[in-house]
């Protein structure tokens, strides 16, 4: 059984709209997003609602297709992304 090391972006920020659960975690690869009491538990969350998700997607073999979608290449013994992600920090006079 291969290991991939997939390299995944994650959000992180807080929903004004719930109380109980006003963290969110999002990953923009695969689209989606997962919530939780605080910032831990929702990428906590989030982690466990990608595994299913990627789970599902190697039991129906379609694995790879959803790999490339999200902009992965598959490499023996490693993944990587086609895709670089900086963070700019952006002045504005307002």
């Amino acid at each position: 059984m291969q290991t991939l090391n997939l390299p995944l972006t994650i959000k992180v920020f807080k929903e004004g709209s719930s109380e109980q659960v006003p963290y969110v975690a999002y990953n923009p690869e695969f689209d989606i997003s997962s919530a939780g009491q605080n910032e831990e538990k929702a990428i906590n969350m989030l982690k466990e609602a990608i595994s299913i998700f990627l789970q599902g997607a190697k039991e129906d073999d379609n694995l790879n297709e959803i790999l490339e979608e999200a902009g992965f290449v598959i490499k023996k013994q490693e993944t990587l992304t086609k895709t670089f992600t900086s963070v700019l920090n952006f002045s504005l006079n307002a």
